[in-house]
């Protein structure tokens, strides 16, 4: 039974949480040496996703329940005299594999390739597995058998992280109510299948919003600012829908990202800038999608569920056991780091007004137009510093950031990574290239992941990086499979896992060219990545990512430093069509404009963190005014520049917090950041490229995923605990 240690229990269309899936049927354990040739093994690690038709899909998480009902049977008659490790633990962690292999399968499909039918699929399972989730946890008879194998004199004998996972059995049920009553647990099962059920809609809502608005412009003159690249990209666009030709162009404009991110930056035209702004803040609000009634019912459930499970708050029940221990202890985190950049902040607040006041002709105002803040702040970086970002693009081609990204960490943590030939479900067999694999679209790449010294195949990952109407917005990473645990002194099995993202994509005549925002974007979830492929734990459930949430962030936010450092950049940034590095006087610029206002990045995800908590927190208080974008406006005002027009509640489409994993928990990616700091000083101080330094980082915080409390894994590799004030030491904010 997969579990999230430091969340609710993994279903993730029940619960929105981290997935961690199996592949294939029967479980791994049952499937060594099932076959000695190479083909087998391959169809045994690629699913073939042109055959998972949503009917499939609904079929085989219907018998995996079954199988997993009839294992908890079997699970729930052994005899205190009978348990063992293997037959309570390892027959636990392992009892749902095949729906949770085949509803992860079903949900990448669903992130990356929706469809109506799915959709529907999906929320006809929802109820079901949700029952199901809950049940387990619920079952009095499984608990006794939990409780007392726990107890039993042979535990002391178990490894450390066996020891460790036993002691994560027993607190997961605890936390999720298997001491309450019966009518206790009844509501208990209705408030998790209701959850379940809002999280889905409350994202159905984002992505529908997201796709039902575009913009045809016919003007020119009201794209004036835009960039060449982007003016060519969106005709293109345009064309693709019917709108315009070659001579005669149109320019489109949707709420997929880049698309009206550029605009909102880099448009002079304010009048295109506050429609697009406007568009952006209608996701999740307004009929027929809109979000803020799912919000407030959300924040009451989950209250409702901490204190039927003893707690104060839901954040103090979703936080027991990360790194912050607590509720109030999240919040003092945010609370203090907003105090620290609150001066700074102010000070950057009036000089970008002055700037703006100056820019337009006009006396220096009190409040600010929303849709003026990023653009602004934009161009006084291009005065202040003579440089604009924009330039980095021609240097920035997408596969010269792949390859040069791929080839810094396979120098670190001596592995090789090699791309595989791939074929779309449904080609026809003739034309597909030798010994491809199957992918659900003709963008989809294939990787392996090997290591140098052994050859072992560490894993595969898929790479799906530009947007697309059926794709849910952001960049993620999903694990889909975590392979069998070493054994008989054979390596574990390969992991699989997806990395998706909505990045700028090549236009029709032209390359894809990045911005900086999507290299950090893209270095961001490769170290999400890495954290799965180089995952080496004794149990499945402790590998990769499957870490406290608030840990799970130091990968991916310290690989975003190698995006400014001039030994990164070199290894991708040559001009696309000449071969040229990039100036060394574009690195220097760089270096001086990437803390540019570091008190407003700040504020600004601080204000997210803050917002989240004091909803989870605050539930009776907030939620009682019922009006969500007043609500949020009370508990920001104090920290935001004050502005000309309040705009709508993230929360109405925040999916992080609402059907994402990180509800109560936003403040992870701040506190992970300021981790991420810390430890990129250990790289800065011994050379960034260091392959010593980046092996023992593979070995004491990659490899080992969840198997010992993170505090410790990042004092084995520091040496010492976090120095709290290490990010706004490095951004210039504190010495």
């Amino acid at each position: 039974m997969r579990i999230i240690f430091s969340g609710l229990l993994v279903f993730s269309c029940a619960l929105g949480a981290q997935e961690v899936t199996q592949n294939t049927q029967p479980p791994a354990a049952e499937r060594q040496g099932c076959c000695a040739d190479p083909s087998c093994a391959e169809k045994e690690l690629y699913p073939a996703w042109g055959s998972l038709t949503p009917q499939v899909c609904k079929e085989r998480i219907r018998a995996g329940i079954e199988i997993a009902r009839k294992r908890l049977e079997k699970l729930r008659a052994i005899r205190p005299e009978e348990a063992t490790y293997d037959n309570v633990f390892g027959a636990f962690e392992n009892m749902a594999d095949e729906m949770d292999e085949a509803e992860g399968q079903m949900h990448v499909l669903s992130s990356v390739m929706d469809s109506g039918e799915l959709r529907a699929v999906q929320e006809e399972l929802i109820p079901e597995l949700s029952r199901f989730s809950t049940s387990v946890t619920s079952d009095a008879g499984l608990w006794k058998v939990i409780k007392a194998a726990a107890a039993a004199p042979w535990v002391k004998d178990l490894s450390p992280e066996k020891q460790r996972y036993v002691q994560q059995v027993v607190d997961t049920f605890h936390d999720r109510g298997a001491d309450l009553p019966d009518d206790k647990k009844a509501r208990y099962a209705e408030i998790v299948s209701e959850l379940s059920s809002l999280a889905h809609e409350f994202g159905k809502n984002v992505l529908d919003a997201t796709n039902a608005w575009q913009w045809v412009v016919d003007d020119p003159s009201q794209l004036a600012g835009m960039s060449e690249d982007w003016m060519s990209r969106a005709a293109s666009a345009a064309q693709q829908k019917g709108f315009g030709s070659a001579k005669d162009p149109r320019w489109l404009i949707t709420l997929q990202e880049p698309s009206v991110y550029q605009v909102i930056f880099h448009c002079n035209v304010e009048a295109t800038r506050k429609r697009c702004w406007e568009a952006l803040s209608s996701i999740g609000k307004g009929a027929p999608y809109d979000n803020a009634a799912i919000v407030i019912r959300v924040m009451k459930l989950r209250q409702e569920l901490a204190n039927l499970l003893g707690f104060k708050n839901y954040p103090d029940l979703v936080l027991a056991h990360r790194m912050v221990g607590s509720g109030d202890k999240a919040m003092s985190f945010v609370d203090d780091m907003m105090r620290k950049v609150k001066a700074p902040y102010d000070a950057e607040a009036r000089e970008l007004l002055e700037f703006i006041a100056k820019d337009k002709g006009q006396p220096v105002q009190t409040k600010i137009n929303p849709w003026d803040t990023a653009y602004y702040l934009r161009k006084l970086q291009k005065e202040k510093f003579s440089f604009d970002m924009e330039l980095l693009r021609p240097y920035q081609e997408a596969e010269h950031v792949i390859r040069g990204m791929m080839s810094i960490y396979t120098h670190l943590y001596d592995i090789t990574i090699t791309e595989r030939a791939t074929h779309v479900a449904g080609q026809n067999p003739g034309e597909r290239p030798a010994n491809s694999v199957e992918v659900w679209h003709p963008e989809v790449r294939l990787f392996e992941v090997r290591d140098n010294k052994t050859g072992a195949h560490l894993g595969s990952f898929y790479l799906d990086i530009f947007p697309r109407s059926t794709k849910r917005g952001g960049a993620w990473v999903q694990p889909i499979h975590y392979g069998t645990p070493a054994h008989d002194g054979k390596p574990h099995s390969p992991h699989l896992a997806l990395l998706a993202g909505n990045l700028s994509a090549p236009g029709k005549d032209a390359p894809a060219l990045f911005s900086h925002r999507d290299v950090e974007t893209i270095f961001h979830e490769f170290g999400h990545m890495m954290h799965v492929m180089l995952g080496d734990t004794e149990l499945r459930s402790h590998c990769g990512t499957s870490v406290a949430w608030d840990f799970v962030e130091l990968p991916s936010q310290m690989n975003e430093n190698w995006t400014w450092e001039p030994e990164g950049i070199a290894t991708y940034a040559v001009h696309y069509k000449t071969g040229q590095p990039i100036p060394e006087d574009y690195v220097r610029k760089m270096q001086d404009v990437r803390f540019f206002f570091p008190a407003h990045d700040n504020m600004g995800q601080l204000c997210i963190a803050k917002l989240d908590l004091e909803l989870h927190e605050n539930c009776e208080k907030y939620c009682l005014l019922g009006d969500l974008d007043s609500i949020t406006t009370k508990i920001l005002a104090p920290w935001r520049t004050p502005m000309t027009v309040q705009p709508p509640s993230i929360m109405r489409n925040l999916t992080h917090c609402i059907s994402g994993g990180y509800s109560a928990a936003y403040y992870s990616y701040k506190w992970a950041e300021v981790l991420a700091a810390d430890v990129y000083t250990k790289f800065q101080k011994n050379g960034i490229l260091n392959p010593s330094i980046g092996a023992a980082y593979r070995r004491e915080i990659l490899s080992k995923g969840d198997s010992k409390p993170a505090a410790e894994l990042y004092r084995n590799f520091m040496g010492r605990d976090p120095n709290p004030d290490a990010l706004l030491q490095k951004q210039g904010l504190m010495k």
